[in-house]
């Protein structure tokens, strides 16, 4: 199978981290948790004391951060320097900051070369919130997940939950609204569905089934036939004539 890249991208609370790491195993290709980065940067300007709005402070912190994906796991981490975070980067707190570096136009174009090394020649399934907007434009398969806001909160809470964050169900459901207001307003990427994205509602589905249907996704694609380009016509004796 040549290389093929996936990207799977949604808001919070509707599957696409279980989804997608279910996804690469079955397909043998790595595994991208593009937000990893993005709480990474939130955790170092979080230590720093740095305020993550402040543009100019954050992206400076980034260029004299080394950032490693490590991975698959059952949660991707990210090595800063040596060090290798994990539960640190899912607590609510850097969830905020997250969303809030991530609205940086600067720090958003850092990242993205990183995010796009992952699998290089291998393929890969990349999770985000732009991997099929900006990031990987050229995917071949485009997926963008939604589900009930309801939906999305209970399992957003049942998540932070598993990783022994203390939070409430109502902090949790606000977070989730104001999360969306950010990531759907914000000037840089902002979260939309890619024109040629296949939308699932994963409201009533399992991860699963939204598995199965992505890899049907994948065969109607890799059936599909493969058109040569068209090479561009000699028109030196025509215009000789012409003469």
């Amino acid at each position: 199978m040549n290389p093929l890249t996936v990207t799977i991208d949604g808001p919070a609370g509707v599957g696409k981290s279980t989804v997608a790491r279910s996804l690469a195993a079955r397909l043998g290709i790595p595994y991208l948790n593009s937000g990893a980065l993005y709480r990474a940067v939130a955790w170092k300007v979080s230590k720093r004391g740095i305020k993550p709005n402040d543009e100019a402070a954050v992206i400076d912190l980034c260029k004299q951060t080394e950032f490693v994906l490590v991975g698959p796991d059952n949660d991707q981490s990210v090595v800063i320097d040596g060090t290798r975070l994990t539960h640190e980067l899912w607590t609510p707190h850097v969830s905020l900051v997250a969303s809030e570096v991530s609205r940086l136009p600067s720090v958003r174009a850092f990242l993205r070369p990183i995010q796009r090394q992952c699998g290089n020649n291998q393929g890969v399934v990349a999770e985000g919130r732009d991997m099929g907007t900006h990031v990987f434009v050229d995917a071949e398969v485009k997926v963008f997940l939604d589900a009930s806001p309801t939906v999305r909160a209970r399992r957003r809470f049942r998540e932070l939950q598993s990783r022994d964050a203390a939070v409430s169900w109502e902090r949790t459901a606000s977070e989730l609204t104001e999360r969306d207001n950010r990531d759907t307003t914000r000037y840089a990427a902002p979260l939309r569905p890619s024109p040629d994205a296949t939308m699932i509602d994963t409201s009533d589905l399992s991860a699963s089934q939204v598995v199965d249907a992505i890899l049907a996704l994948i065969r109607q694609e890799q059936a599909r036939p493969q058109v040569e380009p068209t090479p561009p016509v000699d028109t030196t004796k025509r215009t000789q004539s012409s003469y």
